[in-house]
């Protein structure tokens, strides 16, 4: 069946040394021989896509800290309270003149001082005396605000195996030489699918040989030795 682009990886294996450090080469394709390269693959078509929601920040508790606010305003501050004097007037004369008899026939006149008004105490209010000054009032006090942030949650797909059923494909070891894998990157041009030939198998070399291989129907992703004989190179 044809391979898509995902594929889960069993194990990657070489034949070779590494059984010395403990590979059981039981796992490998019984036709295996030493210095090539497998992998086991399972193919899309036996793996289950699983949605989930996942936490991508957790929920948190921000305290934030408001300071107290002040305005300016003019206030009248009391310097001397009012007072009530009292003073005292003096009594007043005036001088009339009176005649008077001095004798039988005879009289005279004579000048006085009378009473015009008599001594008083009067009474003197005083009012309070103020001063202006500027002073700062309160308007609000310092004060914590609790802000909560939800938890944030990012859905994200799986892959969950449905079968058990894997297959084996050969690979191009990594220590194929440049020379092959600038065969291979000639042959994929070649089919129409452009490829430096450079000997490098960089990002570019990797889009063209996927395209390649999903319109041949063959495992896509790996350098398989599958792909480099459907292009008409030799593995070896």
């Amino acid at each position: 069946m044809p391979m898509k682009r995902f594929v889960i990886i069993l194990a990657v294996y070489s034949v070779g040394p590494l059984a010395a450090l403990g590979q059981d080469l039981a796992d490998l394709p019984p036709t295996a021989q030493p210095g090539e390269c497998y992998v086991e693959l399972y193919s899309d078509e036996q793996v289950e896509w699983v949605t989930r929601r996942i936490v991508d920040e957790p929920a948190s508790v921000e305290i934030r800290t408001h300071p107290a606010v002040y305005e300016t305003v003019e206030e009248r501050h009391l310097v001397k309270e009012a007072t009530t004097v009292y003073k005292s007037v003096p009594a007043t004369y005036k001088t009339v003149l009176e005649t008077i008899e001095v004798k039988p026939g005879t009289s005279t006149t004579v000048a006085k001082q009378v009473l015009a008004e008599p001594a008083r105490l009067i009474e003197e209010q005083i009012p309070a005396e103020y001063q202006t000054v500027l002073v700062n009032r309160l308007v609000s006090p310092e004060r914590e605000e609790r802000i909560e942030h939800p938890a944030t949650y990012v859905t994200i797909e799986t892959p969950v195996v449905t079968g058990t059923d894997a297959a084996w494909y050969q690979l191009m070891c990594d220590d194929t030489p440049r020379a092959k894998i600038a065969e291979v990157q000639a042959a994929l041009s070649e089919a129409g699918y452009t490829a430096v030939a450079d000997g490098i198998f960089g990002p570019e070399t990797l889009a063209a040989m996927e395209a390649y291989q999903r319109a041949e129907g063959l495992a896509v992703g790996y350098l398989t030795v599958a792909t480099v004989e459907r292009l008409g190179v030799s593995p070896d």
